[in-house]
């Protein structure tokens, strides 16, 4: 009889457990199953498929969710944008998503549209994101390189201001604030309303007192009624940065050219010709030399180390070009031409962040997206740049 009651009990704790035992999960393997069918199909560039798949798959859990993040990452770096997107707005369509999972999608849907150059709607989801805290700075600087690109400076200076910080990609806030004036002063001019780019550039140069480009608009602005002014702003740009000494130079003397004063330009290239550390530019010596007389020539020559190389390579052509010349007057206002053909027809323009090289003045670098650090450099530059680098 006992053994009895212990067999019976024993079955029916085995039926208890049998009974209540968990049942293995097949819907994860189903699912998982399921959604690795999705990727291949995608990665197969069926795209229907794919869609169909992971549209019907709604139980995401989280390791899913950073497969999506990372795979639709990796498309959009390979610059497959469309399966980037539709990667993230599947997992946008998920109602039983968290609300930080969403925000993180949502983040990274916006970055496809940037890349993708849907930038309306890539502003408008990196507007609402940075109404949270956690995203306010990184969906701030997204929106003022969306800004950039679009050329709405308006929006991109009232986004720098309202921003409490002093540097934003990795730029700092005045300098930049000064470009966008200076983008606004260049739309302003193009459109012939030189006083309005007036007020607009010395508002940029007020924000930033080292902006080179301000300076530069300024100078370029005045040349056409005021020359004494124009000159003085080009001169500013040289004391900012002697880099642009021989390029704005060749600038001041056409100007020279255009207006027939030279009075005002030997006055001002002489003030150059006295910069401590300047490099030996030839425009100078050859206006000081047709303009003033040959000992004043001579003095800024000899101002420089004829031990140096390159210096006396240059100057060695200076004198040389000089000695061929028969018909002063003709020297006064186009120089020497056998120095223009060697060295300053041709500028190069060198980004001194990321080494681009271009053919023109630009003033945020189309490589690297900083601004103001290019400089022009000519033949004799280069020249003096690589035996730097040996």
């Amino acid at each position: 009889m006992i053994y009895a009651l212990i067999i019976i009990t024993v079955i029916i704790l085995s039926s208890a457990y049998l009974y209540y035992k968990p049942k293995p999960k097949t819907t994860k393997n189903i699912f998982n199953a399921e959604y690795y069918r999705g990727l291949n199909y995608l990665l197969n560039n069926e795209e229907d498929k794919a869609f169909k798949i992971f549209a019907a798959l709604m139980d995401v859990d989280s390791s899913t969710i950073e497969t999506h993040l990372a795979l639709g990452g990796l498309y959009r770096k390979r610059g497959e944008f469309d399966k980037a997107i539709l990667i993230h707005q599947n997992l946008l369509s998920r109602p039983t998503l968290e609300i930080e999972l969403k925000n993180q999608a949502l983040y990274e849907l916006a970055k496809d549209f940037h890349s993708a150059g849907l930038y309306d709607r890539s502003e408008k989801i990196f507007k609402n994101l940075s109404e949270i805290k956690s995203y306010k700075e990184s969906c701030s600087e997204h929106l003022l390189k969306i800004y950039e690109v679009t050329k709405d400076w308006e929006k991109a200076i009232e986004l720098v201001k309202s921003m409490d910080t002093i540097f934003i990609n990795n730029q700092q806030t005045s300098p930049l604030l000064a470009q966008y004036y200076c983008e606004i002063s260049d739309l302003y001019n193009n459109q012939n309303q030189t006083e309005k780019a007036i007020a607009i550039s010395k508002k940029a140069l007020k924000t930033n007192p080292e902006c080179i480009r301000a300076n530069y608009q300024l100078a370029k602005y005045y040349s056409r009624n005021d020359i004494r002014i124009s000159v003085q702003y080009y001169y500013s740009v040289i004391i900012q940065n002697k880099n642009f000494g021989q390029y704005i130079v060749g600038q001041i003397i056409s100007l020279a050219k255009e207006l027939k004063n030279s009075g005002m330009i030997l006055k001002i290239l002489t003030t150059v010709s006295e910069i401590k550390d300047m490099p030996f530019i030839p425009d100078i010596y050859f206006f000081l030399l047709y303009e003033k007389d040959k000992d004043t020539a001579m003095t800024y020559i000899n101002f420089f180390d004829r031990a140096d190389l390159v210096n006396n390579f240059i100057i060695t052509h200076t004198l040389a070009s000089t000695e061929e010349q028969t018909d002063a007057d003709s020297i006064i206002y186009d120089l020497v031409n056998s120095y223009k053909n060697i060295f300053s027809s041709r500028y190069f323009f060198i980004c001194n962040n990321c080494g681009y090289k271009s053919n023109e003045l630009n003033w945020i670098c189309p490589s690297c997206n900083t601004w103001e650090t290019i400089v022009p450099k000519s033949v004799v530059d280069m020249m003096e740049d690589g035996r730097s680098s040996e």
